[in-house]
């Protein structure tokens, strides 16, 4: 389809409503399975399944609270077909005076809890000094790893628990986020004295959780203002492993069915150009300003396709995204849809999905001597995930 060329805005802010997630993902990896008695977090692979003799529960483990780091919607991709999921944060991470200080922000809680994960709050308690930096880098750590036992007994909790991962996620909060956040600079300190690193202030970490902690409310609306801060600073950044040619940013102010309000980012927005059937307030209405295609674009800067881990990022953000019951723009309802757009160098032409074979055979022909084995396998089950999944599609083409 060809897009509208017009002048269009530097960042579109639009709102939506979300009442149920419903997803089936293709590309996930086998899972290994643990026996729960013998299960450690420091030793596991970052996902897998848990037998607990009963049934089994996915689970998946970040490295860092901060989301951007290490693909952690990679792994909970990958354990996004388990009928219960549940994933270990550490609730902050200092690496030390001279590197970072990540904490749990109300957004990543937000996230969870649309999408039925139950959390585990973990914290580090082991580290060593990092000895490959240089004298100005020298207060870092490396190598750091969880409390075991509060990671068990906490998925332990949750195997025999009874309501949903809202319920859970709410209630872990409220009754111990502050306790655990002590251990965690409690360990921190005994890490320090241990590995002769600094790591930051205790009292301004004090100050801050006081602050955050006066009750729940505070908690999430000054973590909500900080995720909305943070997605608007992401909209005026391009990464440099982005192909984004195509059209402008936007912030999405989501809304679902028990007044929770999450504010999320996509790579791109384009019009594309026609109208659209849509039903507004009971009525159906046609709609002059075409399709809006929310897209999040990986790009590969060396192969013919990203790698599978990028692939799997960009997807489970766009579960939510394809789920949306309706979006709007400037109080005006809008036709939309999702699609995650792959680049790589030397492709020739471009594939959109779903399709039938017939187009997939042929792509795959004209670029026979660029494509490796696995390629036709990703991109027969990319196939299958754009066509099983409502409003999601997948474009693969080359980058500029």
């Amino acid at each position: 389809m060809r897009l509208k060329i017009r002048p269009m805005p530097t960042i579109y802010h639009f709102k939506g409503f979300i009442r149920d997630v419903k997803y089936k993902a293709y590309l996930a990896e086998p899972l290994l399975v643990y026996s729960f008695p013998e299960f450690d977090i420091n030793v596991a692979r970052p996902f897998g399944l848990l037998d607990l003799g009963t049934g089994q529960i996915g689970y998946s483990k970040w490295v860092s609270p901060k989301r951007t780091r290490t693909y952690p919607f990679e792994r909970l991709y990958n354990i996004y077909n388990s009928p219960m999921r549940m994933t270990v944060i550490p609730i902050m991470k200092d690496e030390g005076f001279d590197g970072d200080l990540d904490r749990i922000q109300y957004s990543t809680i937000s996230w969870m809890n649309l999408l039925n994960v139950y959390i585990v709050l973990g914290y580090y308690v082991d580290a060593k000094k990092n000895l490959s930096l240089s004298q100005r880098h020298r207060e870092k750590l490396t190598g750091q790893k969880l409390d075991s036992a509060p990671v068990h007994s906490q998925m332990l909790e949750i195997a025999g628990y009874k309501q949903s991962a809202l319920h859970w996620n709410r209630s872990l909060i409220e009754d111990r986020f502050v306790s655990v956040y002590q251990q965690a600079l409690d360990a921190y300190e005994s890490i320090s004295r241990t590995t002769g690193v600094r790591v930051h202030n205790r009292s301004s970490q004090l100050g801050y959780l006081g602050k955050l902690m006066q009750d729940f409310q505070m908690f999430k609306d000054m973590s909500l203002r900080g995720s909305r801060g943070a997605a608007l600073r992401e909209t005026r950044t391009a990464h440099g492993l982005e192909y984004l040619a195509d059209g402008s940013k936007a912030t999405f102010e989501i809304e679902n069915y028990l007044g929770g309000v999450y504010y999320l980012t996509a790579d791109e927005i384009i019009q594309e150009e026609g109208k659209f059937v849509i039903q507004e307030e009971g009525k159906f209405v046609i709609q002059e300003e075409g399709k809006f295609v929310i897209q999040e674009s990986k790009n590969a800067t060396l192969g013919f396709l990203p790698s599978l881990p990028d692939i799997k990022d960009g997807l489970f953000k766009l579960i939510l995204f394809s789920n949306l019951d309706y979006l709007t723009l400037d109080n005006k309802r809008i036709e939309f849809k999702a699609r995650l757009k792959l680049t790589g160098v030397g492709v020739h032409g471009t594939l959109r999905l779903p399709t039938e074979e017939r187009p997939i055979r042929n792509f795959l022909d004209a670029n026979l001597s660029r494509i490796n084995k696995r390629v036709p396998s990703v991109i027969e089950r990319l196939n299958l995930e754009a066509a099983n999944n409502r409003n999601l599609e997948v474009e693969i083409g080359g980058n500029a």
